[in-house]
């Protein structure tokens, strides 16, 4: 085992923090390249060095090229999956489990036996980094950024937490100790992403009444999942006509806070690598500013020295229990299914879900509907095992994330956005005061929680 990343995470953040990153980045590597000198290289070390502050690796033994502090500065780009081969020296060669973590087939080694991602076959998921045990594999963070913003204070930040969030910092930690957590680090405010799945839900219940209707009909969800909605633009391309025009709730969050304060910038925390991949789309870019795993928020607190156990419980309940659901597999359907109930009570086809999770078996479903196999007119589909709870940037085991989900959804203000007063707010806060608007079709409220599937 070679996992250097917790540490190197920890002290990028901490001298982030503390504004001593660019004087002290050799340092840190010449300190983490010591302790784990007859394991690794300098190399290996500058590299998960530069990862960390959100750089492709390079080939020098140095932490920084001359152009690389500008880009710093930045949200990040592309690819945000990136292999540091120096660190295959250590990986028994008969057993490369990164290999077989990736079921696209999306890893290979060149003639020095080094790994390499075929970019066109990636699908972004993540779940191969934690494969590796020598950190041959990572994403780039964003937090170098983030830090800079947040201790600056020159324009609101508003954070975005997902509604895998429960549970995740520990069994002490409620969802009000960890809000004033992030408060305490500079935020703005915090708001549970789950109340814009409301959004989300509501649009896709007149999206489904809109668009089904005889037995032939279909539509595909979850549009929570950027990495369903890549394997069926890169496999199925004949099938998107029948995806949802959904933005996820994620980008709605930024989307909605940007329509009140348009200087404002939104931060992302969730479970899902895949997620710094989708904030980057053409149609989506703008919406979020950065995006923060769980695992790299616990290491910023850590660096911080913030406990978010031991602070006020200071809690801003939003979202329903539909909302808050969509974290785990099945959740968006019965959102969407409850909420149809509500606002169409009468319609004739009546949705019939199929839940599928994991992407060998994402794949296997949509073959079959490609092949006319349906019985099903409103399918989910999660690239994760057990759903947003099983990303790779989760903290805790996803059967756990479920119940602490579930338990969390079953306290909620009201059980579908029909009920949730909150989205009532939103909805008059932007011109709509007597009643939902259609979310299907052209409106304008339809229009800015919508994306342009290429």
């Amino acid at each position: 085992m070679l996992d250097i990343k917790p540490r190197i995470l920890y002290h990028v953040a901490k001298a982030a923090w503390e504004g001593t990153l660019f004087e002290r980045r050799e340092e840190i590597c010449n300190m983490v390249t010591e302790e784990f000198k007859d394991k690794t290289t300098r190399r290996h070390v500058a590299n998960q060095i530069r990862i960390a502050m959100g750089l492709h690796p390079h080939n020098n033994d140095s932490v920084l090229n001359d152009y690389d502090e500008e880009a710093l500065m930045g949200m990040g780009s592309e690819p945000i999956v990136v292999a540091n081969p120096d660190a295959c020296k250590a990986c028994p060669k008969d057993n490369r489990s990164c290999e077989k973590a990736c079921p696209l087939g999306a890893i290979t080694r060149d003639e020095l036996d080094k790994i390499s991602i075929n970019q066109e076959k990636c699908l972004g998921e993540g779940h191969c980094i934690h494969a590796c045990s020598f950190g041959a594999l990572a994403e780039k963070s964003q937090f170098i950024p983030l830090i800079k913003l947040l201790k600056q204070r020159n324009s609101a930040v508003y954070a975005s937490i997902a509604p895998a969030f429960v549970g995740q910092f520990g069994p002490n930690v409620t969802p009000g100790k960890l809000r004033s957590a992030l408060l305490s680090l500079g935020f703005t405010d915090v708001v549970e992403t789950a109340l814009y799945a409301d959004l989300i839900t509501m649009k896709e219940a007149f999206e489904f009444d809109e668009h089904v209707k005889t037995d032939q009909d279909f539509m595909f969800t979850s549009c929570c999942c950027p990495v369903w909605i890549k394997l069926i633009e890169n496999k199925f391309p004949n099938l998107k006509e029948h995806i949802s025009p959904s933005v996820s709730p994620m980008v709605a969050s930024a989307r909605v806070i940007k329509q009140f304060e348009p200087d404002a910038k939104v931060v992302f925390i969730g479970p899902c690598v895949a997620k710094k991949s989708e904030a980057l789309l053409p149609d989506l870019k703008g919406a979020i500013d950065y995006v923060l795993t769980f695992q790299e928020l616990a290491t910023i607190f850590e660096a911080t020295e913030i406990n978010p156990g031991s602070q006020e419980d200071n809690e801003k309940a939003m979202a329903s229990w539909g909302g808050r659901v969509y974290a785990y597999t099945g959740g968006v359907s019965a959102a969407v299914a409850t909420t149809l109930e509500k606002l169409v009570p009468h319609k004739s086809q009546k949705l019939i879900s199929l839940k599928v999770d994991g992407i060998p078996d994402c794949q296997k479903l949509l073959e079959e509907f490609n092949n006319g196999q349906r019985n099903a007119n409103f399918i989910e589909g999660m690239a994760c095992k057990g759903g947003c709870v099983g990303g790779p940037g989760r903290l805790i085991p996803p059967e756990e994330g479920q119940k602490q989900v579930k338990k969390y959804g079953e306290n909620a203000i009201a059980t579908t956005p029909v009920e949730n007063s909150q989205v009532y707010a939103i909805l008059a806060r932007l011109g709509h005061e007597n009643d939902a608007p259609s979310l299907a079709g052209k409106s304008p409220m339809a229009e800015l929680l919508a994306r342009k599937l290429v």
